[in-house]
């Protein structure tokens, strides 16, 4: 495990891409949460659905499943708590040692996008071995989430939806940091107002087959990309509460 001290973190003294790059390793101090447990869980749970659809053919005499398994998304989620975690437990720790917090969201979110884009190589590579295999001929579609795209097509598509659960994590952990418990109460309430807000006008001005349109015609990775948004508003959200938020209110 990395030792920290104060004259290990980053200062305005010194140049941008090494305080950055200290922010990572700070992330990285226990690189089982970010990088060991996921892999290994992930992987248990491949091996249990390989299991089960094995018996499910076994059954069946051959039997194979079809559409895609899902088992792959535990990785979105989990990717929103590790952004939730790291936050939480970085935050106080990095500005106590004189971080500012505009090097502290840059190195943050610079390792949750190559997080992000390193999960999404292992998923888009390990979809094509899948599809190598024929799905071990019981149609296990675990990695695959769509035989019609390409590698880079799935790997684009799997980087944006993990770089949109990181954002979100990195946002509500904020919240958190600020206003603790009442800050999240405020929060989820708001959201579900928000949403129940947008359904009804939605409903109100029936224009739910106009979005039902807009995004058959935008197609999955088009639909995927207007998410950057999402990000973009979750990251700068993210900042704006935590500029403000200091290690005694943490």
């Amino acid at each position: 495990m990395t030792a920290f001290t104060a004259d290990s973190l980053p200062t305005t003294a010194r140049p941008l891409g090494r305080r950055i790059s200290t922010i990572m390793l700070l992330q990285l101090t226990n690189p089982m949460t970010l990088i060991g447990w996921p892999l290994m869980i992930l992987g248990f749970i491949y091996v249990l659905n390989l299991a089960i659809y094995s018996l499910i053919s076994t059954a069946t005499e051959g039997a194979t499943a079809v559409g895609v398994n899902g088992g792959v998304g535990f990785i979105w989620v989990y990717t929103l708590v590790m952004a939730v975690q790291s936050v939480n437990q970085t935050f106080p720790l990095a500005l106590g040692f004189g971080a500012t917090r505009r090097d502290y969201l840059l190195g943050t979110g610079a390792l949750f996008t190559l997080l992000s884009a390193g999960y999404a190589a292992l998923i888009a590579t390990l979809a094509m071995a899948e599809r190598a295999v024929d799905y071990w001929g019981i149609g296990l579609r675990f990695f695959d989430s769509s035989p019609d795209f390409s590698w880079f097509e799935l790997f684009l598509g799997t980087f944006l939806l993990l770089l949109l659960f990181a954002s979100v994590g990195g946002a509500t952990a904020a919240v958190y940091v600020r206003w603790k418990a009442s800050g999240m109460y405020v929060f989820w309430a708001g959201l579900v107002v928000l949403l129940v807000a947008v359904g009804f006008l939605l409903t109100w001005t029936e224009s739910w087959g106009a979005v039902g349109e807009f995004f058959a015609t935008a197609g999955v990775l088009g639909t995927l990309a207007w998410s950057l948004v999402i990000s973009a508003i979750a990251a700068s959200a993210a900042y704006l509460i935590l500029r403000k938020a200091t290690p005694t209110n943490t």
